[in-house]
């Protein structure tokens, strides 16, 4: 027994809904972030801009309110097949029908409707079913009569062969063999030809009675409506007034056109009405409005199937759905106005019901008829009446409870009953159900419960939309708005948003029709509500107009419909809103100002399949219309913008963010320009550089796909990380970096530009031509040999540039007399090779590169015999040359350290004297050379590279005061001869001057190995990320190829160009002492410094005359007590101070230039084997972490300074180099980890959100191939460079980590390692087939790859021998680990096959046990059971 007490009736079951929370609220968050883009940006845009704020402020909080709709989606599942078990008496239902207009409510569809309530299944002598008709059609009563005739057959037809669908209009379409399983049966063939005959025959009677005037004679049963008026007419009752009747506890409301679809229903809501807890939680039982027949894809969107879907589930698990007015079964007690409270006693709390009928109280709640207030004593007490179960005993009081004058003084409507006010009285009761505290759930079975008819037509769609938007917004603006019920009752505040969301559709055609016609209005009026299309910020207008398209597909394709009933529901959205809902609102505005009332519309009902003459030949259908207002707005909507697009397609707008005042701005502007134009100023006019906008739709579109996904795939994670443990937690932190990160990345790429230059234009705007310092560095002769050095010196002074504007600076960090005796020896020829050049118009400017080729093909001079006869002999000296140097590179002693070399005798490489030697003086073909050394001591900081920038700054102010400077690394050679032309085209420009900090080239090389195994070549890097930079403050000092401004350099801002001078320092004597104290003690530098700052040359033309100041300001203690390396000069406190020097630059608000020429500016070599690539890269990422962790971060740059804001994202991109080795690594362990320890980090392979994963691997691998095949780069290059990615981030970048940590800690100093040149073709490391083989030492930069390698092959093993234990239900459970896991091992494939390998070639034994020792602790973490 008490297993049959305890037998289900109904479950409510959570249904997940993680992906579906992760695209609502990304959603969410872009509409935020448009509203602050809005808010922060009012300032700067006019009345359009606030009043799309204002739009989109109310479509945000509309999208919040959905959002707490979709939330917490749940299914009622009910069980039927106990309800007999739990309850052997089931108790009475009495069923309401509710008809108004026989002409728009046909009798037999509301008599098919009665028919399949009669037939459900479930005892008759519990049922009644009472039909309202409010127009008192005596052709409705005529219909119900002869439909009762038919019932007598057709219910227990139905119940003896059970039948289904007891609707006989919708039963009899289909054939008997398919309808019922007895169809064999040859007594149910001759009962269901009986049955469809006399349902036929009723069918013919009521549509001849529907064709007469009278249906009848009124005699007899229909004397009753021989005079009566549809408006004006006594009480006529046949079957009505339930609670004197037969007071059943529970009653069924529907339409008339709503028939029982499911035969099942009364009992599936008893189960959600009868169980324990739902008599004290559970008021109603709602069946979802669903329509029969609709036309295909639903054109009028009546269909609300996808609403029902997510919204309806979702608030169904919240206090539960809404009351929707028809297909609902209510508790009688709890419209009598019971609150749940009331349940334990069956009494309401404010009426003692104690047997007492003449209650005061009781009277005035319910009205005078004391028979009906004791019915009503009986049902709030739980209990049926004791009176007599004969209908007809209690007719003539029923008579009276029906008076139009009943309810007067009473409760009804106000408190009791269904609620008066509204045309939409449904929400309004549910609304006060819910007030008291009630909750209510879905019934939706299998088929569904109940079918109609939605309205066939435009006219009929929209009335009834009207209808729907007027009712909801009487009750939001009544006293029983749900705000008050949420304040002064117990409606939950997540159901008072609900009820707000639904009440205030009426309000929405609002800001829907304003910011329909703001497109319009924008183009017309020449204005704008969009951010422009090159406004980072467009994006998110874009990002959310996608997103939520796909949405709402995703939504429709998953509730079963197709993707025209998509648009077809989106199109009636958008029409209804601006249309229906407007004069909706506007009808209520009426009301509340006592200008009118409101008018119930019925809506047309029709029983057809299909509404006929609106089919096209295809199925589609046509929209309908008639004269109703309510087709006014929707059609001024199409011609407003049907204007303002015809002015842009007829060339009446320049475009759509400019209209016709600026076009006509810009005509006038450019006229008054042509009249104004001289001879003279079209020479000035000449263009010297241009700034172009390149065109970057598909890659924008694929960024950002990649970083919606990025965002998904965290918001899901953040979604369940209550279910899963640390590693779903370590995983998540590691994709936040990866997508902040690729955020940065995005913010780089988004406006690529390209500075195009006109050299051929320099010398006709501008005959004297500016001077220009050239600096080259080298630091060690071993390391960067000699000759390489020479060359870039040689293809310098080449240049097609004046030799007297020109002089070349070589400083020689490691004081090495073979540099300076190569140094002498290239000068000489020098004198040779500059002249050939210029002669024969040469190409490549640095002799090792040129001889490579044969001289024709070398010059078009080259059938010339005397550039033959020259070329022979250029090419013997430059032989000859090299010969010398490698001689003298063989030898301790270059040469006797007598003369010009005897300085050289007695120093070591960090401790000497300042050397500065003069070559090639006063030659008018070749430029002067200088070669510096500066002072170094044991005990001062030399500051590495920046301190000899800074030294050669103030050497070459002393001796030539260029205003521009150029500087080299010693292996970086000129490669187009153009180059300094190219960069004065850039600097000289009348904006520059206000604009431009220094002109930028690419760092490029040449003769590397094929297919770029070490990844250093940065084709890709610079043709999108660079070309990207330059479009926002320009790229960032990369320290070789660069020209800056001397008085940039010397700290200048802008705004000082107007007057050559800096704000806060008057530089106008020498003897300054703020000069003096900036710039250091030698009055001879700061007279030039000020000089330069003022825009000048310094006085003496004559180099030797500053020699003797030139050693006291190279000297190493020259600089204490100064500003250089803090405020002037290069940057001191980091490796990579060029970058720092060019953070400070664009800090003062000056801009950079990025010129990218063909062929390149300048070609270097790169690292030619795995140490020398690792080493470099880890001194770039040490340099790049130190200024990011320094007092000049750019953060701080950005807040005290002119930084812009996306310029910071563009340097903490940069600068973060070393922190991604961390998520970088901890990602490429967490396969092997999950393998060994039975985990996982990725979704299951049958959970849909894997789908996010393989995405993201899938769009950014074929991205980045794209990047490189657009740019001529291979496959294979892009694979090295993704491989060697992944080995530098975990390996070099994690040292730099690591390095700059203990820095911070004051456990050690960074240590500036200069990396190998190698002037050689390829590093001789090709394999037969021209691969290059990996080589390595015994460098610690190599055990993290080789330890994640180890633990990633123990994983593999692991799988593949079958240790690794699943559980029976962890299906699918590792497949994207073991797939990770495979991945990490091929990047690191190298270091697979060192192992294996000796010499260079192979892993050394030290780093394979380092290795493998921490492998075996990563095991044994794995093993170890945690907490």
């Amino acid at each position: 027994m008490a297993k049959q007490v305890s037998l289900p009736l109904y479950e409510k079951v959570a249904r997940k809904n993680t992906t579906q929370r992760a695209l609502d609220i990304t959603l969410l968050f872009l509409l935020l972030s448009l509203l602050l883009y809005r808010f922060l940006s009012l300032s700067s845009h006019g009345f359009v801009w606030l009043l799309a704020f204002l739009c989109e402020s109310y479509f945000t909080f509309n999208w919040f309110l959905i959002v707490n709709c979709k939330w917490n989606p749940v299914d009622f599942v009910t069980y039927p097949q106990n309800l007999e078990k739990r309850f052997p008496e089931l108790p009475p239902v009495d069923m309401f029908v509710t008809t108004a207009d026989p002409v728009l409510e046909p009798p037999l569809i509301t008599m098919n409707t009665v028919l399949s309530l009669l037939a459900v299944d479930y005892p008759a002598d519990k049922l009644a079913c009472y039909l309202s008709d409010d127009g008192c059609s005596p052709l409705t009563f005529y219909s119900l009569v002869e439909a009762s005739k038919f019932a007598k057959l057709w219910v227990p037809f139905c119940k003896k062969y059970n039948v289904q669908v007891r609707a006989p209009f919708r039963y009899f379409l289909d054939d008997p063999v398919s309808s019922n399983s007895a169809a064999a049966n040859s007594e149910f063939k001759q009962e269901w030809k009986k049955m469809k005959a006399e349902y036929e025959e009723l069918c013919l009677k009521l549509e001849a009675a529907s064709r007469k005037s009278v249906p009848c004679e009124l005699t007899g049963e229909f004397a009753v409506f021989s005079n009566v008026e549809r408006s004006n007419h006594p009480t006529i009752i046949k079957s009505r007034v339930s609670g004197l009747l037969t007071n059943a506890p529970y009653m069924l409301n529907v339409d008339c056109d709503m028939f029982a679809n499911n035969p099942q229903v009364v009992r599936q809501a008893m189960c959600g009405l009868l169980d324990s807890k739902s008599q004290r939680e559970i008021a109603f039982v709602q069946s979802p409005q669903c329509f029969y027949d609709g036309p295909m894809d639903d054109p009028y969107g009546n269909q609300l199937v996808v609403m029902i879907e997510y919204v309806g589930r979702g608030v169904a698990g919240l206090q539960g759905p809404c009351y929707s007015g028809t297909g609902c079964f209510h508790r009688r007690n709890v419209i009598y106005g019971q609150s749940p409270e009331d349940v334990e006693n069956h009494a309401r709390n404010r009426i003692s019901i104690k047997g007492i009928v003449d209650n005061e109280v009781l009277i005035k709640e319910f009205g005078k008829s004391k028979r009906f207030s004791e019915s009503a004593a009986y049902a709030l007490k739980g209990k049926e009446s004791t009176f007599s179960n004969n209908l007809s005993d209690c007719l003539e009081e029923a008579f009276h409870v029906a008076s139009c004058d009943y309810e007067f003084g009473t409760s009804w409507g106000n408190k009791i009953g269904w609620i008066y006010g509204s045309m939409t009285e449904d929400v309004m009761t549910g609304l006060m159900i819910h007030k008291k505290g009630w909750k209510s759930t879905w019934l939706m079975p299998k088929p569904p419960a109940f079918l109609g008819c939605a309205p066939s037509g435009g006219p009929e769609t929209m009335t009834q939309q009207k209808r729907w938007a007027t009712g909801l917004l009487e009750i939001l603006v009544s006293r029983n708005s749900p705000i008050f019920a949420f304040l002064t009752g117990k409606l939950q505040f997540r159901m008072l948003l609900v009820y707000l969301w639904l009440l205030s559709w009426g309000l929405y055609s609002v800001p829907e029709l304003l910011y329909a016609t703001l497109p319009a209005y924008c183009i017309i009026a020449n204005s704008q509500f969009l951010p422009k299309v090159q406004d980072p910020a467009i994006l998110i207008p874009v990002a959310i107009f996608v997103i939520y398209y796909l949405l709402t597909i995703r939504e429709h394709l998953k509730a079963g419909m197709s993707i025209r009933g998509w648009w077809n529901f989106m199109k009636m959205g958008r029409i209804t809103r601006t249309s229906a809902y407007l004069l909706a609102a506007l009808t209520v505005v009426l009301k509340l100002l006592g200008l009118s009332e409101t008018v119930f519309e019925v809506t047309q009902k029709d029983q057809s399949n299909s509404d006929g003459d609106n089919e096209t030949n295809k199925g589609a259908i046509k929209f309908t219309f008639d004269k109703s207002p309510l087709f006014v707005p929707g059609t001024t909507l199409l011609l407003v913008n049907l204007t303002a697009l015809l002015i842009v397609s007829l060339g009446l707008a320049h475009d759509v963010g400019h209209g016709l005042g600026n076009l006509y701005k810009v005509r006038k502007e450019a006229s008054i320009k042509l009249a104004a134009l001289t001879a003279m100023a079209k020479q000035f006019s000449l263009p010297l550089s241009e700034k172009v906008a390149r065109k970057n739709t598909t890659q924008r579109a694929l960024d950002i796909a990649l970083s919606f996904l990025l965002l998904s795939l965290l918001l899901y994670r953040l979604l369940s990380l209550r279910n899963h443990g640390f590693v779903w937690l370590l995983a998540f932190l590691c994709e936040s970096y990866f997508t902040f990160n690729w955020f940065l990345i995005v913010n780089c790429k988004w406006n690529p530009v390209d500075f195009i230059t006109y050299p051929q234009n320099l010398e006709k705007r501008f005959p004297e031509l500016p001077p220009v310092d050239m600096f080259v560095t080298t630091a060690d002769p071993v390391l960067e040999p000699p000759l390489i050095t020479m060359n870039t010196v040689l293809s310098l002074l080449a240049v097609d540039y004046p030799a007297e504007k020109l002089a070349c600076y070589l400083s020689d960090d490691g004081c090495s007399p073979l540099t300076f005796y190569s140094l002498v020896e290239a000068s000489k020829f020098a004198k040779l090779w500059v002249p050939f050049c210029k002669k024969y118009n040469v190409q490549v400017r640095a002799p090792f590169r040129y001889f490579l080729d044969d001289p024709i093909s070398s010059t078009s001079a080259g059938t010339n015999s005397d550039f033959k006869q020259d070329w022979k002999k250029i090419k013997a000296e430059y032989e000859e040359l090299c010969l010398k140097i490698e001689a003298a590179s063989r030898k301790s002693v270059p040469c006797d350290l007598t003369g010009e070399f005897a300085v050289f005798s007695n120093v070591e490489r960090n401790n000497h004297p300042t050397i500065i030697k003069i070559i090639g003086e006063n030659l008018d073909d070749v430029p002067p050379l200088v070669y510096i050394s500066r002072e170094k001591r044991p005990k001062h900081r030399h500051h590495y590279k920046a301190g000899t920038m800074n030294v050669m700054s103030r050497v070459s102010g002393l001796m030539t005061n260029a205003p521009y400077m150029l500087n080299v690394d010693c292996d970086m050679f000129a490669n187009n001869p153009q180059i300094v032309r190219q960069a004065m085209c850039q600097h000289l420009d009348p904006k520059s001057e206000r604009e431009i900090g220094f002109v930028q080239f690419p760092q490029c090389f040449y003769d590397g190995p094929k297919d770029d195994p070490y990844g250093n070549q940065f084709v890709v890097l610079y043709e999108y990320m660079g070309r990207g930079i330059a479009g926002l403050q320009g790229p960032g000092y990369s320290g070789t190829g660069c020209f800056h401004r001397r008085n940039v350099i010397y700290g200048q801002w802008p705004e000082d160009v107007e007057n050559q001078a800096r704000n806060h320092t008057s530089m106008f004597n020498a003897d300054n002492e703020l000069l003096i104290k900036v710039f250091g003690k030698s009055k001879q530098f700061s007279e030039s410094a000020a000089y330069a700052l003022k825009g000048k040359k310094s006085f003496s033309n004559n180099l030797s005359d500053s020699l003797e100041e030139a050693f006291h300001v190279a000297s190493c203690d020259y600089e204490f007590g100064t500003s250089w390396g803090t405020k002037i000069g290069w940057m001191y406190g980091s490796m990579t101070e060029d970058v720092m020097t060019g953070l400070m630059i664009h800090k003062k608000g000056w801009k950079s230039a990025l010129l990218m020429p063909k062929p390149q500016g300048f070609l270097g070599c790169a690292p030619s084997g795995g140490p020398a690539a690792m080493t470099q890269q880890k001194r770039w990422a040490t340099g790049l972490l130190e200024i990011l962790v320094s007092r000049n971060s750019p953060i701080i740059a950005f807040l005290t300074g002119k930084l812009q804001f996306r310029m910071l994202l563009f340097y903490l991109w940069f600068l973060s180099w070393g922190l991604f080795s961390i998520p970088e690594l901890c990602y490429a362990a967490l396969p092997a980890y999950c393998i060994i320890a039975n985990s996982q980090f990725l979704p299951k392979v049958q959970d849909p959100a894997i789908l996010i994963p393989v995405s993201i691997f899938v769009i950014y691998n074929l991205l980045t191939i794209r990047e490189y095949l657009k740019t001529g780069m291979s496959i294979r290059a892009w694979w090295n460079f993704m491989r060697m990615g992944r080995i530098t981030r975990t390996s070099a970048y994690l040292l730099a980590a690591l390095t700059v940590v203990l820095k911070l800690l004051g456990l050690s100093e960074t240590v500036f390692e200069v990396t190998q040149k190698d002037q050689s073709d390829s590093d001789g490391d090709e394999t037969k087939n021209g691969a290059i083989k990996f080589t390595f030492d015994e460098s610690p930069l190599f055990v993290p790859g080789t330890t994640l390698l180890l633990v990633n092959l123990t994983a593999l093993i692991t799988v593949s021998s079958g240790l690794r234990q699943l559980a029976a239900h962890d299906v699918g459970l590792g497949a994207g680990e073991v797939f990770c896991s495979l991945w990490v091992v091929l990047f690191f494939l190298p270091f697979l096959k060192g192992l294996f390998r000796t010499g260079k070639y192979g892993i050394p034994n030290s780093t394979i046990f380092k290795s493998t020792s921490l492998a075996l602790v990563f095991v044994f973490l794995c093993r170890t059971p945690w907490g």
